[in-house]
């Protein structure tokens, strides 16, 4: 059986759900599996197109041994378990994706300030302030929304998080690829030139933002724009991928209405008269 894992080069252990009943999703529990010198297993990094730093691993099992007390939870648990792990995973890709936009949004703004063409500022241009406030709004849309969810998790209990915000985090995930993509592309045309070379300005940015990009965790910008731009698909794709977002959460959504339509259906009927003052 093979896998493939982010961080898996640096990793003594890995949580995986496994099949340990029968078929369907409730045949599959969570385990803490052994990696290092573990006999059959076999761990080799994959390069990819973005995110340099993340270790991106192909993990091979072959009859690998773990012991019952590496159990996580209860046994026919791990589907759930992943499903409900996956709200906080979209959630915090959503807030580092909208972090990273920022970035190219920013170094584009700063950009056209002192960049000059035909006797004034890019930034005094009208269409270089429309493709900022257009990409400014599609921006800070994105973080109230996400600030919102974060919000939220914090009052509802996990029952309710689960139940109400599943659809929406995997919504607010795969919006959170189209913003890096409309603001990195957006900052790579301002740039003009610069935006697509690996000297110059672009070499300057590269170390002016790899400060930032660390927080990220595992996003290395090699240059401000290019770079970035780089990582769209890496936005884009781990933690679902978006057509798959986009259908789980209506999926989701049409789940929450049928619910709560029903519940309205059993509330007592209002008493009936006339609407006149």
């Amino acid at each position: 059986m093979g896998v493939m894992i982010t961080n898996g080069l640096w990793s003594d252990y890995a949580s995986m759900a496994v099949r340990t009943g029968g078929p369907g999703p409730s045949g599959l529990s969570m385990l803490v599996v052994p990696l290092l010198n573990t006999p059959g297993v076999r761990m080799r990094r994959i390069k990819v197109g973005g995110q340099t730093s993340a270790g991106t691993t192909f993990i091979e099992l072959d009859d690998v041994k773990v012991p019952i007390s590496n159990l996580i939870g209860k046994e026919g648990m791990g589907m759930i378990y992943v499903m409900q792990n996956f709200n906080h995973e979209r959630l915090s890709i959503s807030i580092g994706v909208n972090r990273l936009s920022r970035v190219a949004l920013s170094s584009a703004f700063e950009y056209v300030m002192k960049r000059e063409a035909f006797g004034k500022t890019l930034m005094e241009q009208p269409v270089v302030r429309h493709r900022l406030a257009k990409c400014g709004a599609e921006l800070e849309a994105h973080w109230a929304w996400i600030e919102q969810f974060t919000y939220m998790m914090t009052k509802l209990s996990e029952e309710e998080a689960n139940r109400e915000l599943g659809g929406l985090t995997a919504l607010a995930k795969a919006q959170a690829g189209k913003v890096l993509e409309v603001c990195a592309s957006t900052a790579v045309l301002l740039f003009g030139g610069n935006g697509y070379t690996k000297s110059g300005q672009g070499e300057i940015a590269e170390s002016k933002f790899e400060a930032q990009s660390r927080f990220l965790g595992s996003i290395k910008c090699m240059l401000t724009n290019i770079g970035i731009y780089r990582e769209v698909p890496g936005a884009r794709i781990p933690g679902g991928s978006e057509d798959v977002m986009l259908d789980l959460a209506i999926r989701q959504l049409v789940k929450n209405f049928q619910r709560k339509t029903k519940e309205l259906e059993t509330i007592q009927e209002r008493p009936k008269g006339s609407s006149k003052l």
